[in-house]
This record gives structure tokens, sequence and C-alpha cells, in this order.
């Protein structure tokens, strides 16, 4: 009888303390799809760290963790070269947890802020790493509009010589904004972003 009490506690708690982190998971994600500040993403990272450690066995608390670092790599606030490997570090302890698309978009583009740090000195040993991942994205979820949004912003940051540039980006940006307009807008704490870059991307190549 004593066991069946014991496990009948360990088990409520053990739900009581899912139920608890998925609610902050949903209000921390909900809180990431608004950041504009840079406190605003010290601020969701540190939630998701502590998610994280919350949970060890979901995937989805670090790669935002690397997301952010990756944007504030890329946004230059902070110490660009630090955030881009802390980025790396994260989006590693989500893969280890579980390999797919998403996650190998973070993958692609914690290794893009890593180059970006010294673009025409790491351009060549960041490459591959930038493009492997989303060939790889692409072929588990062809339908994934993050894909084409991080495929778009390389192609159109190449030199024109190399096939860059607005034209030869276009139809990725295309593509990635019509699988942006398709997707479910359902509450979910799956990755969702992605309108905002491409708002930016039609700054400066309209279409």
């Amino acid at each position: 009888m004593r066991i069946l009490i014991f496990l009948s506690i360990l088990f409520c708690g053990i739900h009581l303390q899912a139920q608890s982190y998925n609610k902050d998971l949903t209000a921390a994600v909900a809180f990431f799809n608004t950041l504009s500040t840079h406190k605003d993403f010290t601020t969701a990272s540190k939630k998701f760290e502590q998610l994280h450690n919350m949970n060890t066995q979901d995937w989805i608390a670090p790669y935002y963790v690397s997301i952010i670092k990756s944007r504030m790599s890329l946004q230059k606030s902070g110490d660009s070269d630090k955030l881009a490997d802390e980025a790396l570090a994260w989006i590693a302890i989500a893969k280890s947890v579980q390999v797919n698309d998403e996650v190998l978009c973070g993958e692609s583009l914690a290794n893009t802020a890593k180059m970006s740090v010294r673009p025409s000195l790491r351009w060549l040993n960041y490459e591959s790493k930038i493009k492997n991942p989303l060939t790889l994205a692409q072929k588990i979820n062809p339908n994934n509009p993050r894909i084409y949004i991080l495929q778009a912003s390389v192609q159109r940051h190449l030199p024109i010589i190399f096939g860059g540039g607005c034209k030869a980006s276009k139809a990725l940006a295309q593509k990635a904004e019509q699988l942006l307009l398709a997707q479910s807008n359902d509450a979910t704490n799956l990755p969702r972003w992605g309108r905002q870059s491409i708002i930016d991307y039609k700054k400066n190549c309209p279409f």
C-alpha cells in the first residue's frame, strides 16, 4: 500500500512538473516572437537556458538559445565571435537530443554567425558548414520556409561574381514567403520565425 501511495505521489509530481514546463515554454516562445531589444534577447536566452535545465531531453529550449545567440552575433549585440561560439554549442546540445529540419536550420545559422565575424577570411572554411545542414534539412522537410530564408540570405550576400545578389536569391525568397503564408498559425512551441526576415529582404531586393 505504501508503495502505491509513493508511486501515486511520484507520478503526480512528474505530471505537475511537465505541466509547468510546457506552460513556461509556451510563454518563452511567445516572448521570443516579440524580441526587439538587447535586454529582450538576454532575458529570453536566460529563460530558455532555465527551461533546458528543467528538461534536458527536449531539443526546443537549446534550439531557441542558439537562435537568439546567432541573432545577437549577427546584429553585433555584444562579442560577436563569443556569441557565435555559444550559438554553436547550444545547437550541438539540441542536435544531440534530436536531429530535425529546424535544428539543422539552427546549425546553419550558427555557422553563418561565426563566418560573418570575418567573412573574407572564414567563408571557405564555413561554406559547407552553412550550406550542408540546409541541404539535409530540405530532404527531411522541403516545406520548411526557414530553409529557403537562410538560403536566400546566403545567396544574396555572395559577391555577384560568385552567383550572388538579389536576382540570384529572389526565387528562394519568394518560395520562403509562400511557405510562410501557408504555414499554420496554430499556437505551438515549434519555430514560426521568418516573416521579419522576408520583410528585411524585400527592403533590399523588392519583389
